[in-house]
């Protein structure tokens, strides 16, 4: 998991057409959990940074840039609410996919999401097929699209 550029995706951003690999931000106060799921979605076939620190990752977003964003709830600092509120305030991220990883399950808690500005509500433990399915919806981008051209 990492910000680096991957050497092929580097050789393919040639070619204007060329997909590239979903970037995928995961912000995780629980370190292990972040690593694991971080590593899962590398596993299948995205680029992934994980970030523990909210605030952090706020900042990093817009210099990383990502496809698809999933945020834990429950954080120190400000919860996975505010996070998606203030990344909702950059105009950069009004369409990025936020997703909202939580143990909270009522209609109110799915409620609070959507007013957060979250697009997806997923419960933990995550279903590995519900994952799947919700990175196959986001489109992968051409190396024209992650240069903002």
């Amino acid at each position: 998991m990492h910000a680096d550029v991957n050497p092929l995706s580097a050789a393919n951003a040639n070619s204007p057409t060329s997909p590239r690999k979903r970037r995928i931000l995961v912000v995780d106060d629980a370190r292990d959990a972040g690593l694991i799921l971080g590593k899962l979605l590398e596993r299948l076939g995205n680029e992934v940074t994980v970030q523990q620190d909210p605030l952090a990752a706020l900042e990093l977003a817009p210099t990383l840039r990502p496809d698809l964003v999933l945020s834990d709830i429950s954080m120190p600092q400000i919860d996975g609410y505010e996070f998606a509120r203030r990344l909702r305030t950059n105009p950069q991220f009004a369409n990025v996919p936020l997703v909202a990883l939580t143990g909270y399950d009522e209609e109110e808690d799915r409620r609070a999401s959507r007013e957060a500005g979250f697009n997806f509500h997923l419960v933990k433990p995550i279903s590995l097929d519900a994952l799947q399915s919700l990175i196959a919806s986001v489109p992968v981008p051409t190396a024209d699209e992650s240069s903002g051209v």
